[in-house]
C-alpha cells in the first residue's frame, strides 16, 4: 500500500485528474474538423485542463491544511487496508466533484468536508461522498440559509432525538425569522425549497396564530445537521 500523502501527490499529476471528460472530448475532436478551428479547441483544452488541475490542488489544500490544524495522524489510516482503500476512493471523488466547478468556496467545502470524513472517529465514507455531492450544488447564500437553521434549531432537533417538532419550530421562526445579508425576503423562499429539494430542510405546517398567511416555515432536518458538521471542517481528536 502506498501512504496517504503519496496517493494524494500522485492524484495532482496524474492523467486521471487531468483529462477532459468524454463527452467534452468528443465534441472538442468534432469542432477541431471544421476549418480554422485548431486553435480555439487547443486553447479550451489548455484552460479546461488548467482549471481541473488548480481545482484539485486548492480542494486538496483545503483539506491538507485542515489536517495540518488538527494535527492529525495521516499515519493511523495506514493501519487498516481496507479504511485505507475508502480514502483513496474517497480522494479521488472528492477531486473529480471539484474539477469543473467554477466558485472557489464550493471546491473549498469540498476539501473541508474531506478533512471531516477523514478525522471522524467512527468512519462513515458513504455519507462524506453524499455530502459532497451536496456541496456542489448549494451556493454561499445557500449554506448561509443552512446555517441559520442549524444555529436557530439544532438543539432543539437534538433535544426532541432528531424528530421535528412543529410548534416549536414554528414558535423558533416567529422568533427570530430568516436573514440573509445581500437576500432579498422574497429570495429566501426559493432558497428554503432548494434546501428542501436536497433532503437538507422541510416545510412544516404553518401555525395560523404565529405567522403572516402567506408565510412558510422551514425544519431543519438531521441530513442538513450532518452537512453544517462536515464543512466546519476537521474534527480534533
Amino acid at each position: 500500500m502506498l501512504p496517504l500523502t503519496v496517493t494524494v501527490e500522485a492524484l495532482i499529476a496524474s492523467d486521471e485528474s487531468q483529462a477532459l471528460p468524454e463527452a467534452a472530448d468528443v465534441i472538442l475532436r468534432a469542432i477541431a474538423k471544421f476549418p480554422g478551428a485548431g486553435p480555439v479547441v487547443a486553447l479550451v483544452r489548455y484552460e479546461s485542463e488548467k482549471q481541473r488541475a488548480e481545482n484539485s490542488d486548492l480542494m486538496l489544500r483545503t483539506a491538507w491544511a485542515e489536517l495540518k490544524r488538527v494535527s492529525f495522524d495521516i499515519d493511523s489510516l495506514r493501519q487498516d487496508a481496507a479504511t485505507q482503500d475508502d480514502v483513496k476512493r474517497l480522494i479521488i471523488d472528492a477531486t473529480r466533484k471539484a474539477e469543473d466547478l467554477r466558485d472557489r468556496k464550493r471546491i473549498e467545502r469540498i476539501g473541508m468536508i474531506l478533512a471531516h470524513a477523514m478525522t471522524l472517529s467512527v468512519k462513515d465514507f458513504d455519507k462524506g461522498e453524499e455530502m459532497m455531492r451536496v456541496a456542489r450544488d448549494l451556493s454561499d447564500e445557500d449554506v448561509l440559509g443552512l446555517s441559520y437553521l442549524y444555529d436557530s434549531q439544532f438543539e432543539m432537533l437534538k433535544r426532541n432525538k432528531l424528530r421535528i417538532d412543529v410548534d416549536e419550530v414554528n414558535t423558533c421562526w416567529k422568533s427570530a425569522p430568516p436573514k440573509i445579508s445581500g437576500v432579498l425576503e422574497p429570495e429566501l423562499d426559493s432558497i428554503f425549497l432548494k434546501l428542501q429539494g436536497l433532503g437538507l430542510a422541510t416545510s412544516v405546517e404553518r401555525r395560523d396564530t404565529s405567522h403572516e398567511p402567506n408565510a412558510r416555515v422551514y425544519a431543519l432536518l438531521p441530513k442538513g445537521a450532518d452537512f453544517v458538521r462536515y464543512i466546519e471542517g476537521a474534527v480534533k481528536a
